[in-house]
């Protein structure tokens, strides 16, 4: 399934290799590197110089534009171009074992601004809209997530506790796979993912969906496996390097897209959430010294 996303201008070239990559072919993965490493001369080449560049066909440039969501050479050309003077670009670099602790926390600083910046810009608000629609009218509302993505499920649980819903996110996969076989129509599962590829996270929500329950998916800007199932898509934007799993800067960009599901829904049903946070403030204020 394609995110509706994907024809959104705004998405970098880079965004949208790092999705494609894996179906991408030898050669075309070939000419990418060379897009990326000679990025300041490409945007004065035409389509025919670039191609005796790369060794490859002008209809084969043309394909790779499309592959990657463009409308052909030229709108790929400009976005190469646009991420090519975008200076912050510079300014997010690989961790080496030669940093310095000042250095490593501006770059794990930056790493993590520029993932929440990523992720902004392919965010489907659309998708947004419809994700709280539905929290709002779900019988029943589950987080499911393993291993990292557990703690994300754990904090939804925790912040929508707060405003009157009864939130389930359990931490043993097979007690969330017995819970998902019990879902049905009118419940809504939030399933996070930063693979989208974790065989136990894609079982409970295949359930969940055979079963009725509506899907809303928070996984990478990826070919990812669980949007099989999802009913609405909300992506983020964080590459794996070998320094930085996916529990660093993705979690972050999780994080604050659990936090805008939690505000949106607040503010869509205010009093009533109001009266809510009210209620659990006081019983937590009544635990302080």
């Amino acid at each position: 399934m394609v995110p509706t996303t994907f024809n959104n201008p705004d998405i970098s070239f880079t965004q949208r290799l790092n999705r494609e990559l894996r179906i991408l072919s030898k050669k075309e993965k070939e000419v990418c590197s060379y897009l990326m490493e000679h990025s300041k001369d490409v945007v004065h080449m035409a389509i025919t110089e670039l191609a005796e560049k790369c060794k490859t066909s002008e209809p084969s440039l043309v394909r790779l534009a499309q592959k990657l969501g463009y409308k052909g050479y030229q709108a790929m050309k400009i976005s190469i171009a646009q991420e090519a003077i975008d200076t912050t670009q510079q300014i997010y670099e690989s961790l080496a074992p030669t940093d310095t602790i000042s250095t490593i926390v501006d770059k794990v600083f930056n790493s993590n601004m520029k993932a929440l910046q990523d992720t902004l810009r392919i965010l489907n608000k659309d998708g947004m809209e419809k994700a709280i629609e539905l929290i709002i009218g779900s019988k029943h509302l589950v987080f499911y997530g393993v291993g990292g993505s557990n703690i994300i499920a754990q904090d939804g649980q925790h912040k929508f506790l707060r405003i009157g819903f009864l939130p389930l996110a359990f931490s043993d996969s097979n007690v969330q796979l017995m819970s998902a076989v019990t879902l049905g129509p009118g419940d809504v599962v939030v399933a996070v993912s930063h693979s989208g590829a974790s065989e136990a996270t894609i079982e409970m929500v295949a359930f969940a969906s055979r079963a009725g329950a509506k899907i809303i998916t928070i996984t990478d800007y990826n070919r990812s496996p669980i949007l099989k199932y999802s009913d609405v898509q909300l992506f983020t934007s964080s590459p794996e390097t070998a320094f930085k799993p996916e529990a660093l800067s993705s979690r972050i960009a999780e994080l604050s897209i659990i936090d805008s599901l939690f505000i949106g829904t607040v503010m869509k049903r205010y009093n009533e959430s109001f009266e809510y946070m009210k209620m659990t403030r006081s019983a937590l204020d009544s635990k302080k010294i």
